[in-house]
């Protein structure tokens, strides 16, 4: 992608367009069950973000600051424990970050992205951490991001070396690019506020709760549809291409909590066999036992072709 042009010392993409190109969406396709495990660990957890880091399933959370979990699937419950121990910046110390996404390179090297500070921490395997580019509040509310209630950043995936994409939730929803070397830092904005995808009975707007980059794939979580999608890239804009829908798991009596009508989903992962998605269930119990309070990691078998 071409990054050229400076607006209010933010870089921006020439001839961008703000809007989700809309490409006729496949039929609604179903993704299969196989485990369906409570997360279980050592602290209080608000799962945020999944990504494989070339060898684990990793976490973040919106309540954990510091930390960086480390996921094990079991024969019938996921466990957690913390594998990295953020050292955070000067600049950052004392700082409430609520992650809100996950992602990792080629090198081991793990970037969280922070709904608060609205912006992307790089953080190594020995807990070091540097802040990676800028702020992206501002370049996203130029052109109309971050707005609504409650939103802000959802998700963050690699788009190659130095470039990340990151998702701004709902109302609009939308996607920021950032490419941030030593010699440049480029950030691009676009509103993405339509959908093909069909919004869960009660929902009334479209909205990004993870990104997920895979074989060179950007995948987009949608909680309010309680889908996945895939984002194309065109050279100018994205289209959303083939989705898969998962609400006929999250939205099952068995797996559904107490009073809770918003969708849940808030992370995901892939791999060659599965998809991951975690639900955040903010504490609540479940339908079919109020005392279980725990989150769960659903595993989806990956469909052929995806």
């Amino acid at each position: 992608m071409a990054f050229t042009g400076v607006r209010g010392g933010f870089w921006s993409i020439t001839g961008a367009s703000a809007m989700l190109a809309l490409s006729p969406a496949s039929a609604q396709r179903q993704l299969e069950l196989q485990q369906a495990l409570p997360l279980e660990g050592p602290a209080l957890v608000q799962p945020s973000g999944l990504a494989w880091d070339g060898k684990n399933l990793m976490m973040v959370s919106g309540f954990h600051d510091d930390d960086i979990f480390k996921i094990e699937i079991q024969a019938d419950k996921a466990g957690f424990k913390e594998q990295v121990k953020i050292a955070r910046p000067k600049d950052a110390a004392g700082m409430k970050m609520a992650w809100r996404g996950l992602t990792s390179d080629k090198s081991g090297n793990l970037y969280l992205a922070s709904g608060l500070a609205c912006r992307i921490l790089k953080v190594e395997s020995d807990g070091d951490a540097e802040w990676e580019g800028p702020g992206l509040l501002e370049a996203g509310a130029e052109k109309g991001l971050f707005t609504g209630e409650n939103a802000g950043i959802e998700g963050i995936a690699m788009a190659g070396k130095d470039r990340f994409v990151v998702a701004a939730s709902r109302e609009p929803r939308g996607l920021l690019q950032l490419e941030s070397s030593k010699h440049k830092t480029l950030i691009n904005a676009l509103i993405m506020d339509k959908s093909k995808m069909p919004l869960t009975a009660g929902r009334r707007k479209p909205d990004f709760s993870d990104l997920a980059e895979e074989k060179g794939q950007l995948w987009a979580l949608s909680a309010n549809a309680d889908a996945i999608c895939l984002l194309k890239w065109n050279g100018h804009e994205y289209a959303e291409g083939e989705y898969w829908t998962f609400g006929h798991v999250s939205n099952d009596a068995k797996y559904r909590y107490q009073g809770l009508k918003m969708g849940l989903a808030r992370g995901l992962a892939m791999d060659g066999q599965a998809i991951y998605i975690v639900l955040d269930n903010k504490g609540v119990g479940r339908q079919s036992d109020i005392n279980d309070k725990r989150p769960l990691l659903l595993v989806f078998k990956r469909p052929p072709g995806v």
